[in-house]
């Protein structure tokens, strides 16, 4: 039997309480808390649009913390600059209240209708505990029964063989002692007093009875020669019987239980949305690093870096990267950083992409996440908790790795770092970042990739 699917639901207080945002962190440029931002608000209409109407409150009420409460504590927040992107921000958070605002009905009926449910199937549980409990009882009731009529049987089959086998130990016929002492001398035969049918005997008419006379024996030094012992006939042994064989056991009856039939069992499939926990899958295609390494090899071949954007959809709950965008850039061999961030930033939102990560070359060294590239991925993360960062190392045996920051410890260290220099050392440096790909939130699929060069020439799927 296939389980009832059901949504978990949760009270507005938890909801409310899901929606809360970190602090800003003065070290990071509001750029990416805008950014961050805009991905909300687009996280939570996909949300929405999809009908996951709790997921999409919450990502709506992180939206308006976030511009509401903590941008302006930004220091950069009153920069000219950036005037027209917090415009745009506080429209998106007047839409996300009054999205949710409309949305708060529906989600206290979800949650009354849910704790209903939950109530119900708690005494479905107990009336099939109790239903189990019977069946039992009335299964050892009727084994009890059983073993009684069994032991009846056995105890009336063990005296029916005692009684044959006694009857068999009897002679044919009876055994008479006045045929054993026939021939003693001296011993006259008992009289045998003949009972005539319809006679009436007087005993007390009987006469006297003189002194019985026993034979005298007269003690002899010899025997005598013509004194002989009676013979006495010996007994036949016991013939066997033609009984045969004493009689088996009865079968022990078959148990057919008259217990009432279980109801079937309830089993939940809960469709379940743990909400902020955990991370969301993340689905990267297998060929992105094959092409990413060969668009970028004449840099690798000269020992600079190259930086790529990893860009894509929301669907179902599920992250997905669909495009490369390679934005213009300046690099050396340890370092790289994108320049005219806004034309990126255009070109995502024109296509109504997120940015879900970033992949870059280490021309000259191993593969490992360095103190830049920890900074760096540090805004990234902040912006979306599943970003990846992958490192591709083409001149060494391990050439890529997707990794991100430990959360803890490895994003709280790194958001509180303030150390100056561009490469450094951090407390606990084991601990700060991990494989992605063993937390099991990514997964590289064979699928299709768009890659954007920016810096100058637009490579479609067929490339590479």
């Amino acid at each position: 039997m296939r389980g009832t699917k059901v949504e978990k639901c949760y009270s507005l207080k938890e909801l409310t309480e899901q929606g809360t945002t970190a602090p800003v962190e003065p070290g990071t440029g509001i750029r990416f808390y805008i950014r961050a931002a805009q991905q909300l608000f687009k996280q939570a209409k996909i949300y929405q649009l999809e009908g996951d109407l709790q997921t999409a409150y919450i990502y709506y009420m992180r939206l308006c913390n976030l511009v509401v409460y903590e941008l302006s504590k930004h220091p950069e927040f009153g920069q000219p600059e950036y005037k027209t992107s917090i415009l745009s921000l506080k429209k998106n958070a007047m839409v996300a209240m009054t999205q949710n605002e409309a949305l708060k009905p529906v989600l206290e009926k979800k949650y009354q209708e849910y704790q209903q449910y939950i109530k119900h199937r708690a005494e479905m549980q107990q009336a099939q505990i109790q239903a189990q409990v019977q069946s039992e009882q009335a299964m050892d009731m009727h084994r009890q029964h059983s073993d009684t009529h069994l032991r009846h049987e056995a105890d009336r089959a063990a005296k029916e063989r005692h009684d044959l086998e006694w009857a068999n130990m009897q002679p044919a016929h009876g055994w008479s002692l006045a045929k054993a002492l026939e021939g003693v001398p001296g011993l006259n035969a008992p009289q045998t007093v003949q009972h005539r049918h319809g006679h009436h005997h007087d005993y007390n008419a009987v006469g006297g009875v003189g002194e019985i006379q026993y034979p005298e024996y007269h003690r002899q030094h010899h025997p005598r020669s013509d004194m002989s012992a009676p013979t006495i006939t010996r007994s036949q042994p016991l013939a066997p019987t033609s009984t045969g064989p004493p009689p088996a056991l009865p079968r022990k009856p078959v148990v057919q239980s008259n217990a009432p039939k279980l109801p079937p069992k309830i089993q939940i499939e809960e469709d379940v949305h743990e909400i902020s926990q955990g991370l969301r899958t993340l689905i990267v295609p297998v060929r992105l690093l094959d092409r990413f390494l060969n668009i970028v090899r004449p840099n690798t071949n000269r020992k600079l870096e190259t930086c790529g954007i990893l860009a894509g959809v929301l669907s179902r709950n599920k992250l997905t990267v669909t495009t490369l965008i390679i934005p213009k850039q300046t690099a050396t061999s340890d370092t790289c950083s994108t320049t005219n961030e806004d034309e990126l930033f255009e070109y995502q939102i024109e296509r109504d992409l997120m940015t879900l990560g970033w992949i870059h070359t280490h021309p000259t060294q191993t593969c490992f996440m360095s103190s830049v590239d920890l900074h760096t991925h540090c805004s990234y993360q902040l912006m979306l908790p599943e970003a990846i960062a992958i490192v591709c190392a083409p001149s060494h045996e391990k050439d890529y790795g997707v990794f991100r920051l430990t959360d803890p410890p490895g994003l709280q260290v790194i958001t509180n770092c303030r150390q100056k220099p561009l490469f450094h050392q951090h407390p606990g440096e084991d601990d700060i970042y991990t494989d992605a790909c063993d937390q099991g939130h990514v997964q590289l699929i064979d699928l299709d990739l768009d890659i954007v060069d920016l810096r100058g020439k637009a490579l479609d799927d067929e490339l590479g």
